[in-house]
């Protein structure tokens, strides 16, 4: 009997500890304000969960569950608000109501343009984003836009192995953003997602399939927080900062699978520098010009351009046109030098249908 008291109280102590804790930690996901980027991931995760209702299956605000990538958008939106700016999607879910037929028609030169938000054209409507600019200003060519808000390079490789071969481009442009490298890193940014992990016998790739977001919310809320708060601090004292080396090497895996596969069914692939600062003078080191020049990759770099076509080096007037409206991703000026310095490489080096070659 008096084992069994004692089993009753240390029940009855870490059923109420638990209890607290949870009370507890659903103030402090409601009032915490966390990032995208938030480590431990664990943390990330249980915020994520505590702060945000159970999702249920289907399209939610416009995006799909995607067992390769976590999520993409939805197929065939027409004119949704995002941001400021409508937009729309093919029945594959890539940007623009523009559907793509295959076999491709002769004589159309199709590229496949792949990235994160600054691909896809955050704030802007289907019409402004660079690949649509490039495609006006390359007559004869279809530019697919397969940028995903938020993707790491692992995410980018999947959405063209998926959707972006299939449809036989004769090129794919990979818009590199220095700031998705250390995302490369992660397997939860606000979402659940596919990392490329070095491994004794190779690389393999992390949460893969990628957890539906009802299963990882409800996979969370399951966990118990007596072992998970022990966790996150045990896990968070031996966390290494991240910064803008951070995930160099997982980076560098995907560009190169990306590169393997575009190349492997004959096509061209093509990096273009995507500045996050366009209105500071061109890098003359970083991974973008060592990448290009270690692999001798076909590279593009946009940030010499953007002074020229400011016609001014005042950092606050550059800003000022090509920045847009929430600071981060480019103004319908900005994407039309990226737009500008794929032009003028591809006047010179011109894109050769695939069975032309």
């Amino acid at each position: 009997m008096r084992w069994a008291k004692r089993a009753a109280a240390v029940a009855f102590s870490l059923a109420l500890t638990e209890a607290l804790l949870h009370g507890a930690f659903w103030v402090f996901a409601h009032t915490s304000k966390p990032n995208c980027g938030t480590r431990p991931e664990l943390l990330a995760r249980l915020i994520h969960a505590y702060s945000h209702p159970r999702p249920e299956p289907g399209p939610s605000d416009g995006i799909v569950s995607d067992p390769h990538r976590g999520y993409r958008h939805a197929p065939n939106l027409r004119d949704q608000e995002l941001h400021g700016a409508r937009m729309s999607t093919n029945s594959r879910g890539m940007r623009g109501a523009r559907e793509y037929p295959v076999p491709r028609p002769p004589g159309v030169i199709r590229v496949a343009a792949v990235g994160d938000s600054f691909t896809f054209g955050e704030g802007l409507p289907d019409d402004q984003t660079w690949p649509a600019q490039l495609e006006r200003a390359v007559p004869g060519t279809e530019v697919m836009n397969l940028g995903e808000r938020a993707y790491a390079h692992d995410q980018m490789f999947f959405a063209l192995q998926d959707d972006g071969m299939p449809l036989q481009p004769d090129a794919v442009i990979l818009g590199f953003y220095l700031n998705d490298l250390w995302r490369d890193e992660l397997t939860f940014y606000c979402a659940e997602k596919p990392r490329f992990s070095p491994a004794p016998g190779g690389w393999v790739t992390d949460n893969f399939p990628v957890p539906t977001p009802w299963d990882a919310h409800d996979r969370a809320r399951r966990l118990p927080l007596l072992y998970a708060v022990p966790r996150v601090l045990f896990e968070a004292a031996g966390l290494e900062s991240l910064d803008d080396r951070s995930g160099e090497r997982r980076g560098a895996e995907a560009i190169t699978r990306m590169r393997r596969l575009a190349e492997g069914a004959g096509a061209r692939f093509v990096i273009v520098n995507l500045p996050d600062h366009p209105e500071r003078p061109p890098q003359e080191r970083g991974f973008f010009r060592d990448y290009c020049a270690r692999t001798g990759a076909e590279c593009v770099d946009a940030a010499p351009l953007f002074r020229p076509a400011a016609g001014t080096a005042d950092p606050d007037a550059m800003r000022a046109r090509f920045q847009g409206r929430y600071g981060i991703h480019y103004s319908p000026d900005g994407y039309a030098v990226v737009a500008e310095a794929l032009r003028r490489h591809f006047a010179e080096r011109p894109i050769a249908p695939r069975a032309a070659r």
